[in-house]
């Protein structure tokens, strides 16, 4: 199958998160070394691990979706959720990547330091695009079975 503008930016944008996991692996690795060790980073590994799972899965999902991505004969490029993909890929991973510098996970609803309410309020808004997106694709998918 041959892929169209479309599928080949996703498949682009595949390949890169491919690559921050890559280095996320080498980062994690580093950032698990004991303090007295010179290979110590000083950050928390699990925000770094967090980052570089994120990475991975979106990376195989979007490589495997890139083909449903594409237009097909007759069809119109879907750059408008290409665009929201890349959007939300970017929310993601800059809030991760803060969140792995800061030490902090993002995670939690209510935390004393405001930098994390703010982490978790971006993060939760890039993963509801790329869920959203995520889910046209599959709708994309199911009607072209």
């Amino acid at each position: 199958m041959r892929l169209s503008l479309a599928g080949r930016a996703t498949v682009k944008l595949a390949l890169a998160l491919l690559a921050v996991a890559v280095v996320g692996v080498v980062v994690h690795t580093l950032a698990a070394q004991g303090p007295s060790s010179p290979w110590w980073l000083g950050i928390l590994p699990g925000p770094v691990a967090q980052l570089r799972d994120a990475s991975a899965l979106l990376g195989t999902l979007l490589l495997a979706a890139a083909p449903y991505v594409s237009a097909r004969e007759g069809e119109r490029e879907p750059w408008s959720l290409v665009v929201a993909l890349y959007v939300g890929v970017a929310i993601v991973l800059v809030t991760l990547a803060a969140g792995a510098m800061t030490g902090m996970y993002g995670e939690q609803i209510e935390d004393p330091r405001i930098a994390s309410r703010w982490l978790f309020r971006a993060r939760s808004l890039g993963e509801l695009i790329l869920l959203g997106t995520l889910l046209a694709f599959a709708r994309r998918a199911w009607k072209a079975r």
